[in-house]
């Protein structure tokens, strides 16, 4: 299968997530004030991306469910070490959070996406190594999944803590 075939085969969907992928990296390379709700997306669409990866391939061989919680196991322990609440300042009032710019957020955004597509697209073009393919998938979506899951919590447990800062004016 050419380039070209692949890229006709993808679906539109796949080209609009990895634009709001790329778009929200790159917002984050600059220190910013963001509404916890937007804050909130881009694990919400990984941790939902991870969660069904789990769902489509679960029944199809015993390993799967193992694979995906190992991926989830590093994830989760990378994610909780991602994330210095200390540096995250909350107005608990207008539901705001200034998170400091950083790369992180767009190579695991894109790191992520390239390694789903990649293995997919691998899939596609080697069917013979098609359940091989699919095994790695469930450890990226497991990774996925647990990475956020750990952000999450360092996240949640940084907020509790934080001070009232006014943001308004940010």
């Amino acid at each position: 299968m050419h380039l070209s075939h692949l890229l006709q085969a993808t679906p539109t969907w796949v080209f609009v997530l990895f634009a709001v992928l790329l778009a929200l990296g790159l917002r984050r390379l600059r220190t910013g004030v963001q509404s916890l709700v937007r804050v909130w997306a881009v694990p919400a669409i990984f941790i939902a991306w991870g969660l069904y990866g789990l769902v489509v391939h679960l029944g199809a061989a015993p390993t799967n469910l193992l694979h995906w919680i190992a991926g989830a196991a590093v994830g989760g322990v990378l994610g909780l070490w991602s994330l210095d609440p200390a540096a995250l300042a909350f107005d608990h009032q207008r539901r705001l959070v200034r998170q400091p710019g950083s790369a992180l957020p767009l190579l695991r955004n894109l790191g992520i996406f390239g390694a789903h597509y990649l293995l997919q697209v691998f899939a596609a073009t080697h069917p013979q190594l098609r359940d091989s393919a699919m095994g790695w998938d469930l450890v990226v979506s497991g990774f996925s999944a647990g990475y956020f899951v750990g952000w999450a919590a360092r996240f949640l447990a940084g907020q509790r803590r934080a001070p009232q800062t006014d943001l308004a004016s940010a």
